[in-house]
Formats: C-alpha cells, structure tokens, sequence
C-alpha cells in the first residue's frame, strides 16, 4: 500500500523523526490531492526534514531533496512552497535552502 512513509527515504538504518514524517504526510496529501502537482509529485521523495530559528520566534522549514531531483523539484518549486505554506500556516513557515543560505551569507559578510 502507498503511504506518506513512501515521500522519504533515509539512509539505511536510520527512521524518520516525527517532524519529517509531518512534512512526509505534506508531500502524500499534496499528490493525493491536489491535481495540479500530483504528476508532478508521483516521484519525488526527500531525504531530511529540520526546522530552523530565524529572525524572532520565528521558525523555517528547510527539506533535503535528493540532488538527482534538484531538477523536477525546480519545475515545481514556486507551487509547493506555496502549498507548503499552506500546511504550516500558523506553526511555521516554509522557506527553501536557498533563502537560508542567503540569509546566513548576508549575516557573515554583514559581521566582517
């Protein structure tokens, strides 16, 4: 039977936190119900899932993609963000590791 359990794979040995199996149980819905990203998602899976304190109280959503599929997440990127947003609204927010890692360069070159 398919499960949200299908939407990461871990190294082996290793179980997912149930933090990661809440993003997981994200990506599941969004294919099953969303007919604008369900092609799209039928394949993707993510390997890590952590929050992160930013700015205040706030707190970031950063996934681990598998690099093979940098490129089938790109295509879909701006869509599932945004429905990630969705899912979270209210308990964090979703940011992409490109926005964390500006976010930290602009912090070093700004303290040197």
């Amino acid at each position: 039977m398919y499960t949200a359990r299908k939407k990461i794979q871990k190294e082996k040995g290793l179980e997912p936190s149930e933090f990661e199996d809440s993003v997981a149980q994200a990506f599941f819905d969004l294919e099953n119900g969303n007919q604008e990203l369900k092609s799209d998602l039928k394949d993707l899976y993510i390997n890590n899932a952590i929050q992160m304190d930013v700015a205040g109280s706030r707190k970031a959503v950063v996934i681990h993609i598998p690099y093979r599929l940098r490129k089938a997440f790109g295509k879909i990127h701006v869509r599932l963000v945004r429905e990630l947003e969705k899912k979270f609204s209210g308990k964090d927010e979703v940011m992409d590791l490109d926005a964390v890692w500006d976010s930290r360069i602009k912090l070093v070159v700004m303290n040197s």
